[in-house]
C-alpha cells in the first residue's frame, strides 16, 4: 500500500505544468493556513504573496473588516 505522500507524487506526475504550479499553490495554502490563532498580522503578511485572492476580494475583505471593527455587541458578552 502506498503512503499518501506516493500517492500524490504518483498523481503528481500525471498532471501538466500548469496544474501542477496549481497544486503547488493549494500547498502553499494550506500550509500557511494552519497559522494557529493569535498569529500577529505581521507574520501573516510575510506570507501574502503565497496566497492568490480573486480581484476584487482583497477590497472587499478590508471593507468588511472597516464595518465590522469597533463596534460593541451588548449582548454579546452576556
Amino acid at each position: 500500500m502506498l503512503s499518501i505522500k506516493q500517492q500524490i507524487i504518483t498523481e503528481l506526475d500525471k498532471l501538466t505544468d500548469k496544474q501542477q504550479e496549481q497544486l503547488l499553490n493549494v500547498a502553499r495554502q494550506l500550509q500557511y493556513s494552519s497559522l494557529p490563532p493569535g498569529t500577529p498580522g505581521e507574520v501573516m503578511l510575510a506570507y501574502m504573496d503565497n496566497f492568490e485572492f480573486t480581484p476584487g476580494a482583497v477590497d472587499e475583505m478590508m471593507r468588511i473588516i472597516e464595518e465590522g471593527c469597533e463596534r460593541i455587541d451588548w449582548d454579546g458578552w452576556q
